[in-house]
């Protein structure tokens, strides 16, 4: 680990990635050899980050636990299964990140010096070379300085800053160039976003994990099931609630028990208001309602032919 405190060890990286990405930029016409190499580099490296796009809500049984609330949300069979996921994403985790003790467990932010090895995966396929081995990537991954001092002074000389307008280096210079720059086609907004998924997949990682040791996640005793919401208990508006299906069978019952289409001794009906009735459009006349005409009405959710004032 003594390299990543050696400032001129990091210098000497810094200069060689500076050399790679700026040499023969600058033609009196047209585009050097170095140029279309530059420029083949960050095409490539543009589509390496921009493949590191599922985010860890895609997941399964997870599409509501974040890093956060996977403690509570997830079970221990879904949280082994989504910390399958996640290594198969990410192997590197594997060895970065670890289950921690309930009492030194602390708010995750400290994930970041891991950003080495999506640096090294963006290089995938391209003619720079990666300055690092694997021992000293661990190295870095694992000390809580090493953004700040290693990972992101490295990936600003290589992936560029889209903020910076005057001193553009590395991949920047070539996103400057292009006929329309924008942040979705931008190396350093690339690397940014794929950053993001990355902390993401570590975060939830280190609560499974926390778990796994302690049963514990930043203060959440760890769930043994998975979070079911209670049942819903909505009806489609196809079909009628238990409440509908009652009233409407006591309105069949009191039409049938009340004859409701025979006249009474004064030769009025002797239906009533809101008994069901069997001919759209019939009219009789009541002793107690006046007339009544049958009409289809909404009840609920559910529309029926109804005695209603004409």
């Amino acid at each position: 680990m003594a390299i990543f405190q050696n400032k001129t060890s990091l210098k000497s990286v810094v200069i060689v990635a500076t050399l790679i990405f700026t040499a023969g930029l600058v033609t009196s016409c047209g585009a050097s050899k170095e140029e279309k190499a530059l420029k083949a580099n960050c095409e490539r490296i543009f589509a390496n980050l921009t493949e590191i796009k599922d985010t860890p809500k895609n997941i399964k049984s997870s599409s509501v636990a974040d890093s956060d609330s996977v403690a509570l949300l997830l079970g221990e069979e879904s949280r082994k299964k989504a910390e399958s996921q996640i290594l198969s994403a990410f192997p590197f985790l594997d060895e970065i990140v670890v289950g921690r003790p309930k009492e030194k467990q602390t708010s995750d932010i400290s994930h970041y010096p891991g950003l080495i090895y999506v640096i090294e995966k963006a290089l995938i396929g391209t003619d720079v070379e990666f300055p690092y081995s694997q021992e000293e990537m661990l190295a870095i991954a694992t000390t809580k300085d090493n953004w700040k001092d290693s990972v992101y002074p490295l990936a600003e000389k290589i992936f560029g800053d889209y903020f910076e307008l005057k001193d553009h280096q590395g991949c920047a210079v070539v996103d400057a160039k292009k006929e329309n720059p924008s942040s979705d086609n931008n190396t350093s907004v690339a690397f940014e976003r794929a950053s993001n998924v990355y902390t993401g997949f570590a975060s939830s990682l280190q609560a499974i994990r926390d778990c796994q040791v302690s049963g514990w996640h930043l203060g959440d005793m760890c769930s043994k099931n998975d979070f079911v919401s209670d049942p819903d208990t909505y009806s489609p508006s196809n079909e009628p609630t238990a409440e509908e299906i009652e009233i409407l069978a006591e309105r069949e019952r009191q039409a049938q028990n009340g004859d409701q289409g025979s006249s009474g001794s004064s030769g009025n009906s002797n239906v009533s208001a809101g008994q069901v009735c069997n001919t759209l459009g019939a009219v009789v006349s009541t002793s107690n309602y006046g007339e009544l005409t049958c009409k289809l009405v909404l009840l609920g959710r559910l529309r029926t032919l109804v005695w209603m004032r004409s």
